[in-house]
């Protein structure tokens, strides 16, 4: 019997259960493995991960443990010409001296390296999982990415309205944030996305519907210059909102959301482990559902009675490692209120200290 050999950091127990592959050859699915990752073993797997250069993955280790953290390389988004004050209208048709100084600092621009969060790996985390957690960090840095880029000129100056540096304070203590935009006709609309810039990226109205009294369908065209650096964006495309008002505040807000989309969807389909697109959705859906309906309850033959009963406790181990604990004070007694409201919670309750 030919067996797919296990990775660095994966255990089998004795008698662990196997499935067979498309190829004749047998593995042993990984809810049945033991795991005990080093940061070697980490970095094997996270040298098997591919997406974009200018988005590397590093795995480092420091007194709490591994880790792992994508670096963005790529011009600063708040020096220079990037995000600063401003008395020219970026609409106006007729800067085409300040257009073309824009366009030659965007190509001569030194290249920065800026670092996301870190993304914790337990040892005991399954292989897959720490696989989906380079997967999430990715999107997350783009998305962080993405709201920078998200450009409005705004009382004479260049902002990041969406960017996720804001000051709580400022912002919960402020009498306007709630917004008091009014609906608009095509032409005013038109005239406020002008204001608006994604990276090299611009958006021109093309069709608006309302739809049954209840929402309003947006089509917007994208002019993007080729210079660009946003690989999910093409000019011309054709990008759809579904809006409840025709406000300003509601496109933007929408706009986001599918610029967000757009970039998750874009790690869908490059990002890959050894050379297979993992997430992508050109996946089959039905073929993933039969690999999980063949192999989720391969222990439940009579030969695998022993075998179940470790691999339960081994489970329950490894989920006692995972339970938060309490101590005494404001907070601690605010989680136990929550927890008491409901009734006959199941699972390993947060333990007092």
């Amino acid at each position: 019997m030919k067996i797919m050999q296990l990775s660095n950091g994966e255990f089998s127990a004795e008698n662990a259960p196997k499935a067979q592959l498309d190829d004749g050859s047998f593995c042993i699915p990984q809810h049945y493995l033991k795991y005990r990752h080093t940061l070697a073993s980490v970095e094997e797997l996270i040298l098997k991960v591919d997406y974009c250069d200018r988005y590397p993955i590093f795995v480092s280790q420091d007194n709490q443990g591994i880790y792992l953290q994508v670096g963005i390389i790529g011009a600063d988004n708040y020096k220079g010409n990037n995000y600063q004050s401003s008395t020219t209208d970026l609409s106006d048709e007729n800067t085409a001296a300040n257009n073309s100084t824009n366009q030659s600092i965007n190509q001569n621009r030194n290249l920065k390296i800026m670092y996301g969060r870190k993304w914790r790996v337990e040892p005991k985390l399954p292989t897959a999982e720490i696989i989906q957690t380079a997967f999430l960090a990715i999107k997350k840095v783009r998305e962080h990415e993405v709201r920078e880029l998200f450009r409005l000129k705004a009382f004479n100056k260049i902002t990041t309205p969406l960017n996720s540096h804001h000051d709580v304070t400022m912002l919960i203590n402020s009498q306007d944030l709630k917004s008091k935009s009014e609906e608009l006709s095509w032409l005013e609309l038109q005239q406020e996305l002008d204001h608006l810039h994604y990276e090299q990226a611009t958006f021109n109205i093309i069709n608006i519907e309302n739809r049954h009294d209840k929402y309003w369908l947006l089509e917007l065209e994208v002019l993007i210059d080729a210079e660009s650096q946003l690989e999910e964006l093409e000019s011309n495309q054709l990008i759809v909102l579904i809006v409840n008002k025709l406000t300003f505040n509601e496109v933007c807000y929408q706009l986001m959301a599918e610029l967000i989309r757009l970039s998750d969807r874009h790690v869908d389909e490059h990002f890959t482990f050894s050379k297979v697109a993992r997430f992508s959705q050109e996946n089959d859906i039905k073929a993933i559902a039969k690999i999980s309906a063949n192999t989720r309850e391969l222990h439940k033959s009579a030969e695998k009675t022993e075998f179940e009963k470790d691999w339960r406790n081994e489970n329950y181990q490894v989920d006692l490692t995972r339970v938060p604990q309490l101590k005494t004070g404001v907070f601690s007694e605010r989680i136990r209120s929550i927890l008491n409201s409901f009734n006959g919670i199941e699972g390993i309750l947060p333990e007092n200290t």
